[in-house]
């Protein structure tokens, strides 16, 4: 006797419940996954009209001139965790990211099956969670999918924290040209050129030790590299693209005999390639970049002979003649000793990047507004960061009020009916205490520019500052009778500790309706010797954060 139905549709109101039952209980599932490598493989059921629904790629898998028959399909290529969590997107519109790994993982599937948003949301998860340690990572990931905002912004961190990122174990393990890239920057916080060779030289018996251990257990290399994964996870894959088949006369036969390689199981294959020739495959083997790439970038003629000789010149990464030649043009511009072929012979030490992007982006220099005692607007600066502040003996009734004031750049104004949300994310380069925020009134308009408004209106304002994980760190409710075109010091319940290079967001929402001044803004700001950058991972033409006029600190 067939069991009862339960009725589980009576329990959901929404349509994502109902895909979450779907999805958690395989009902109705009409397709199955192998996904993942072996001995870890996952096996995933689903459904192939909601795939379809959300992915052209999974609408040509299963609906398409040459949809897939075969059971189960595989997808080696995928980590079941991340196929997981792209599926929990498509059937709930949920987006579970909980680590750098997995926002990179998800992303590299949501690029293969061609899911914008979920893309667009796990960049922003990796822009919120961008630090020294993984700069180089992120890099690697951004080049390798041409997300070019992201890979700006990873250079930014490795210019401006360059020793963190070199002394940290994770740049040993960065693709060499990457490690090539770093070295060919103009701007990097380095105390000299020893630093660049240093980091090579541990850079170069990590890779030798990886390669001692890859001839002695063979074996087991082999079977690592028998099924690939994204270059975003530790066992790094070097996926090299060649022509599309389809385009020329070689590959037209191979695509006749396509569904035969697919094999029983309906396993995922890319298309065979044209053949190369012997000499195309030495010519590859022959340009393949190595350690001694990235020595050719490092400036040693700006180093002292007394350092080259008691650092790089006693190394193994350069033979005697080269040391010798290199001391010989440290030591004169006249030399008559060539420098070694592809050796680097600026003598101008690396650019100091205080803050701010690599690129010839304006920087503003602000003038702070006269200060104001913090003691002045009630809030009390905490004992870390009272800290902060030269001499032990001082008082919060000391310190000023500093303002980080966002120039404008180009104005317009906003008719709010309802609720206006805006935010802006920020950073600094050195610790800061944040305070508050400082944010426009509104902009009079012909019904409220009678002689009974000239006393102003009531503003009803919420602010919130939140940690790059979305974590509230403070707020404040704001109710009072204020001017027109005036800017108002919203202060936070409590000040906080914003720790440098960090990515932090303050956000406000108006309940007022009215005209609101907005505009464009600097994204770049130094005041107080503190540098700001403003819109770190969102669009750099927005208007809406130009209600965020200046962020009130101390330090």
């Amino acid at each position: 006797m067939a069991a009862a139905p339960s009725d589980w549709q009576l329990g959901c109101t929404e349509m994502k419940q109902r895909g979450a039952y779907l999805l958690q209980s395989g009902q109705w599932s009409d397709c199955t996954f192998l996904v993942g490598s072996e001995p870890h493989q996952v096996a995933v059921t689903g459904h192939k009209m909601i795939l379809a629904m959300a992915s052209p790629v999974f609408e040509a898998m299963f609906f398409g001139g040459m949809a897939e028959r075969n059971e189960p399909i595989q997808i080696l290529d995928v980590q079941p965790d991340a196929f997981k969590a792209l599926l929990e997107y498509i059937y709930t519109d949920n987006i579970n990211i909980s680590s750098f790994d997995k926002a990179c993982e998800l992303c590299y599937g949501a690029k293969k099956y061609m899911l914008p948003h979920l893309v667009k949301e796990c960049t922003r998860y990796l822009w919120s969670d961008l630090y020294p340690r993984n700069a180089c990572r992120a890099y690697e990931f951004a080049r390798l999918f041409e997300e070019n905002v992201l890979m700006d912004k990873c250079i930014q961190i490795i210019s401006m924290n360059t020793k963190d990122v070199l002394n940290d174990s994770s740049f040993e393990e960065a693709e060499l040209n990457t490690v090539i890239t770093v070295f060919s920057l103009d701007h990097l916080n380095v105390d000299s050129e020893l630093d660049l060779f240093e980091a090579a030289v541990r850079y170069s018996k990590a890779q030798d030790k990886r390669t001692g251990e890859r001839s002695v257990s063979p074996a087991v290399d082999a079977k690592k590299r028998k099924s690939p994964e994204p270059s975003t996870s530790k066992d790094k894959v070097i996926v090299t693209v060649d022509s599309s088949a389809e385009n020329s006369p070689e590959g037209e036969a191979a695509a006749e005999g396509a569904g035969e390689a697919a094999g029983e199981g309906g396993e995922e294959r890319p298309a065979p390639s044209p053949a190369r020739s012997p000499v195309e495959v030495k010519v590859k083997e022959q340009t393949k970049p190595t350690i001694r790439n990235a020595i050719e970038k490092i400036r040693f003629l700006t180093l002292t002979p007394q350092q080259f000789a008691e650092g790089p010149a006693r190394s193994s990464l350069l033979t005697e003649s080269e040391a010798f030649a290199v001391l010989m043009n440290i030591l004169s511009s006249r030399s008559d000793v060539a420098m070694p072929r592809g050796f680097s012979t600026c003598r101008v030490p690396r650019k100091q990047l205080i803050g701010g992007d690599v690129a010839s982006t304006a920087t503003f220099t602000v003038d702070t507004p006269s200060p104001v005692m913090v003691e002045a607007t009630g809030a009390r600066a905490p004992a870390y960061c009272l800290h902060l502040m030269s001499g032990p003996e001082r008082h919060s009734s000391d310190f000023s009020k500093l303002y980080c004031q966002r120039p404008i750049i180009q104005h317009t104004d906003c008719l709010n009916t309802s609720l206006l949300d805006c935010s802006v994310t920020f950073m600094v380069d050195k610790n800061i205490c944040l305070l508050g925020v400082q944010v426009p009134t509104q902009a009079p308009s012909e019904e409220t520019a009678q002689p009974s408004s000239a006393s102003g209106y009531s503003e009803l304002l919420y602010a919130h500052l939140l940690d790059a994980d979305g974590a509230r760190l403070t707020y404040t409710h704001y109710t009072s009778r204020v001017p027109y075109r005036h800017l108002l010091d919203i202060v936070f319940n409590r000040p906080i500790y914003i720790q440098r290079n960090k990515v932090y967001k303050v956000g406000i929402v108006f309940n007022k309706v009215g005209w609101y001044p907005m505009g464009t803004c600097a994204q770049q700001v130094s005041a107080e010797s503190v540098f700001f950058t403003f819109c770190i991972g969102q669009s750099s033409d927005s208007v809406r954060d130009g209600l965020i006029r200046s962020i009130i600190f101390t330090y």
